[in-house]
């Protein structure tokens, strides 16, 4: 009986460990899109042959991720913005996806600003939740700076977590073996 319980613990350690000990990394820092817009009543047009990553503007992972003057390579060039359907809208830059969750339009003065939460995704990389903003006149085109930060989050040690309750299942577990093994003697 206690080897049969001996066997079944380690091949659940076996089995649990690698998921318990993988962590994507979450995307930190910041980048700059820069490109032509067309705002047309309640649609932006975006020219994708002008969408480009900044120049010197990525921190953080987007300095790996990211390079100077990288392209757009698809996704969605028209986006209809009153109202704005959540999700609707992803670009492809490089390897990575940018999907806007939120799409907020706000006039001051003669400019539309535009701001909202996007969904940053590649490979290697835990899906992350980034602000993004940028401004264009109310009709016509405009050459527009858009800046997706990334807010700071508090590091989570999720793999020593996990282990952690891992090994306090363990206990009780051995506990309730030994308790068992007693009451039968």
């Amino acid at each position: 009986m206690q080897r049969r319980f001996a066997s079944l613990t380690l091949v659940a350690v076996l089995l649990l460990a690698p998921i318990a000990l993988h962590a994507d990394t979450l995307m930190t820092g910041q980048f700059v899109i820069t490109g032509t817009v067309q705002n047309v009543g309640t649609t932006l047009m975006f020219d994708p042959v002008t969408l480009k990553t900044g120049t010197g503007t990525q921190t953080g992972t987007f300095a790996t991720i990211l390079t100077d003057g990288l392209g757009f390579s698809g996704g969605t060039a028209n986006i209809a913005y009153n109202p704005y359907t959540p999700d609707s809208a992803f670009f492809f830059i490089g390897p990575l996806t940018i999907t806007l969750d939120t799409l907020n339009e706000t006039t001051v003065g003669s400019m539309l600003d535009f701001s909202g939460v996007a969904t940053l995704a590649a490979a290697g990389f835990t899906n992350t939740l980034a602000n993004y903003s940028f401004s264009t006149l109310p009709s016509g085109p405009t050459i527009f700076t858009a800046t997706t930060i990334v807010p700071t989050a508090p590091s989570v040690p999720e793999p020593s977590s996990l282990a952690l309750f891992g090994t306090g299942v363990l206990g009780l577990a051995g506990f309730a073996a030994r308790k068992f093994r007693n009451l039968r003697a």
